[in-house]
């Protein structure tokens, strides 16, 4: 989900640059789980927190994110070469 986002919100950067940044983002927000602080962890508490920064933190996750976006890459290989064969103004 995180690779669409980056890729809808940065549509000239390309599959790489934007699994990259999709990747730097899930990890960053997998790594702020070792972060406890009082006022995250009521951010923590709420459902929206929940479902954006999580709660818990593992390595597992890490994993998941990798194949995630590598998924996410695949899955949009057909359409950019597509679309990077169609001559200009189509």
């Amino acid at each position: 989900m995180v690779f669409f986002v980056v890729s809808a919100w940065w549509p000239g950067a390309g599959r790489w640059r934007c699994g990259a940044a999709a990747l730097m983002v899930s990890y960053l927000v997998e790594l702020t789980q070792l972060y406890r602080s009082p006022w995250l962890d009521l951010l923590r508490s709420t459902t929206a927190g929940h479902l954006i920064l999580g709660s818990t933190f593992s390595f597992t996750d890490l994993a998941a994110y990798t194949v995630g976006v590598g998924a996410g890459i695949t899955a949009t290989w057909p359409l950019m070469r597509r679309s990077a064969d169609s001559p200009p103004g189509r």
